[in-house]
This record gives C-alpha cells, structure tokens and sequence, in this order.
C-alpha cells in the first residue's frame, strides 16, 4: 500500500510541475517582448514606441496561449464524458 501513495504523489507532482511550466511560460512570453521593446527604446532613442508594441505582442501571444491551453482542457473534458457514456 505505501507504494501506491507515493505513486499517486508522483502524479500529482508531475501535474503540479507542468501547469508551473506552462503558467510560466506564458507569463514569460508576456513580458519578455515588452522588455525587448524597452531595449530598442534605449538603442533608437524613441521614448516608448517600441515597449508599447512589445507590450501588444505580448499580450496577443499570452491570450493566444490561454486560449490554448483552455482548448487543450475542454478537449480532455469532453472525452472523459465521451468515455463515461460508452
């Protein structure tokens, strides 16, 4: 019996450390164009232009990742209930 439990804490441990990953990378795909446009600020000389640009870019591929991730979990959702009824 205490083989099973460390199992399903390794499972549960596993889950944890993919949904982190996944968390932050789109936290990370969020602002690293913004702090890129902060640098190209500094190189041109341009006051925000860039860091504005960076900071829609960001925002247009984190809510794109979300709805990812959102389709990823109605899929799964949707075929446990598929099972179930069989």
């Amino acid at each position: 019996m205490p083989n099973e439990s460390n199992n399903n804490d390794g499972d549960f441990h596993a889950v944890l450390y993919q949904w982190a990953a996944r968390v932050s990378g789109i936290a990370f795909e969020m602002v690293i164009p913004v702090a890129i446009g902060v640098g190209i600020d500094r190189l041109c000389g341009t006051v925000v232009l860039f860091a504005i640009l960076g900071a829609i870019f960001g925002m247009a591929l984190g809510f794109w990742q979300l709805l990812k991730l959102a389709s990823i979990g109605v899929d799964k959702s949707s075929d446990t209930r598929d099972n179930g009824a069989v």
